[in-house]
């Protein structure tokens, strides 16, 4: 089974995480990153199967926050997907 990566250039905002997971949740995600790179904007990285990306490109590009939508032409094939990135909960917001 290959695989589609879709980067996502959001405007980051209350709720954005939420709607894009919402967004998603009728959809089998094999990844998801999520990342800010200022106050405002964000990116994420969704790795689904490749038939249904197009579905999944579409209902993404309908989002309120969503700025762009474009698939990654280097990504799928049915190589291992990268491990998602997880949270440590002894981080504090302070030490970011």
């Amino acid at each position: 089974m290959g695989y589609t990566r879709l980067t996502v250039t959001l405007q980051h905002g209350h709720g954005t995480l939420a709607r894009l997971a919402a967004t998603l949740n009728n959809h089998h995600v094999l990844g998801l990153a999520y990342t800010t790179s200022s106050p405002d904007s964000a990116t994420a990285v969704v790795c689904v199967p490749r038939s249904v990306a197009p579905r999944a490109q579409h209902k993404l590009r309908r989002l309120v926050d969503v700025i762009d939508v474009s698939p990654d032409p280097a990504a799928g094939g049915t190589a291992e997907i990268p491990d998602p990135i997880t949270f440590d909960p002894a981080l504090r917001a302070a030490d970011l």
